[in-house]
């Protein structure tokens, strides 16, 4: 019985870790339509300040100092600014992963708010590419043999020296 759950399991485990390869390319969807809302922006910003003879770098610096209502535009411009240097900056992280090691990249520097935004929409699918195929069997080694050592260790403490898995 326990080489049957621990299999379950393994089959579980290939199942969701199949899918995560597709979850990266659709959270990078995302992440690139959310730098590319920021961009003109950013690009305005540039403009304007540029207009006044400021870098972004020198703009930025004289926003530490301001005060009142130039504070509070401050505030917006450093935000979006801000935003969209992070949001571009783990683009280009993703983009120079590997296809096989970008899924295990994206679970160490996802941002919670994407991520969440994706899995609202996130619909699984059978996967047809390689490293697919590798998370999937990544996913069943994982969980099949937690489960073998698992059910191993309760029937050897419970089965009187029968083995169940």
């Amino acid at each position: 019985m326990g080489r049957f759950l621990a299999f379950l399991l393994g089959a579980a485990g290939a199942l969701i870790g199949s899918q995560g390869p597709g979850f990266t390319l659709q959270y990078m969807q995302n992440l690139q339509g959310r730098i590319d809302e920021l961009q003109p922006i950013v690009e305005q910003y540039d403009a304007n300040v540029a207009a006044y003879g400021y870098s972004r770098a020198q703009a930025m610096t004289e926003c530490q100092s301001a005060e009142q209502l130039l504070d509070a535009l401050c505030d917006g411009y450093e935000t979006t600014v801000e935003r969209f240097e992070l949001l571009t900056a783990h683009l280009s992280e993703l983009e120079a992963a590997d296809d096989l090691v970008r899924p295990l990249v994206l679970a160490k520097s996802h941002r919670r708010d994407i991520a969440l935004s994706v899995y609202d929409q996130f619909e699984p699918a059978i996967p047809a590419t390689l490293d697919g195929a590798a998370y999937a069997a990544g996913g069943f080694a994982l969980l099949w043999g937690a489960g073998s050592f698992l059910f191993g260790m309760i029937g050897a403490m419970f089965g009187g020296g029968r083995r169940y898995a």
